[in-house]
């Protein structure tokens, strides 16, 4: 009977330490999980990464102005720009480009989030079924500083730095709010790009729309088309729309791409009657953030910056 009673005792003593391991474990593993919404759609991760990839130079501009640059373990490097040279050390793998990535390299690298967006969004199923992956990409009806903040917050989430990316973008409005106030005594204005010797057009829809939508720059032409590559154009179109300030984009210089600069293709005697030449009012603006990163939290503020140039003190 003791023997019985002693054998009953012993069953349940395990029974109850299997139990009591059971209810720790599972709450601990639900408060480390992160789950992260995201352009195409949820993604689960076990715990804060600690090594990411970053296929984007928007999100990796974010990364770096959260403070998370030491997370970083690979990124494309070919156009990389100069604003982001640190990642050109050998330390951050070449993981391929923007839009082929190298899935061998990155293996290699056994990242514990891969970050896409926009030129690698594409890549996102075949990414995801081999890492925990969220696309930053945002819709273009956005503009810069809506655009920004979508495309922080998920980065942000992953990381636990809500607070910091909330005031970053908070900051960003508040600055562009303040340009605002100037944008609308600028004259009128038109964004260029130049990109292979020839030039086109961009209206507040396009990626370099902020000049117009957020600073307030009247519009030199209406209605132009809101493509991508935006609406080829002539030098004798330009010098018949004849802006008061030109915020100029070249393309090539920002993939780089060898050739004449934006200046030198613009500078010709049709362009050199208009009132933004005469005036000295070209405003020159990066490639590398205005037609590649774009949405970086620090470069939001650069590039807003870049385009008060235009505007009056």
């Amino acid at each position: 009977m003791v023997r019985r009673l002693a054998a009953l005792v012993s069953v349940l003593l395990i029974t109850l330490t299997a139990c009591g391991q059971s209810g720790q474990s599972n709450p601990a593993s639900t408060v480390d999980a992160i789950t992260v919404a995201h352009t195409q759609g949820t993604t689960e991760l076990a715990d804060t990464p600690e090594k990411v990839v970053v296929l984007d130079f928007g999100a990796l501009d974010t990364i770096k102005a959260l403070g998370l640059s030491d997370t970083v373990v690979g990124l494309p490097k070919r156009a990389l720009p100069s604003f982001l040279n640190e990642f050109a050390d050998e330390k951050f793998a070449d993981v391929g480009t923007l839009q082929e990535p190298n899935l061998e390299t990155i293996s290699k690298l056994d990242p514990d989030l891969v970050i896409v967006g926009f030129r690698s969004a594409a890549k996102y199923p075949e990414l995801s079924r081999h890492w925990p992956t969220i696309d930053v990409t945002f819709t273009s009806d956005k503009n810069l500083i809506d655009g920004t903040a979508a495309a922080a917050a998920p980065i942000a989430e992953a990381f636990g730095k809500q607070n910091e990316a909330d005031a970053k973008v908070a900051a960003l409005q508040e600055k562009a709010t303040g340009l605002g106030a100037r944008g609308a005594d600028a004259g009128t204005g038109l964004i260029v790009m130049t990109s292979g010797g020839k030039i086109s057009l961009h209206g507040p829809q396009s990626r370099f729309g902020v000049v117009h939508t957020l600073l307030g720059v009247p519009q030199a032409r209406e209605n132009i088309a809101a493509d991508s590559h935006g609406e080829p154009a002539s030098f004798e179109l330009l010098a018949e729309i004849n802006p008061d300030v030109m915020f100029v984009v070249d393309r090539d210089a920002a993939i780089g791409t060898e050739g004449q600069n934006a200046r030198q293709i613009l500078d010709n005697e049709l362009v050199h009657g208009t009132t933004a030449w005469q005036q000295d009012r070209l405003v020159m603006l990066d490639g590398s953030r205005w037609y590649i990163t774009i949405h970086g939290l620090d470069n939001a503020g650069a590039m807003l910056d870049e385009a008060a140039q235009g505007l009056p003190a």
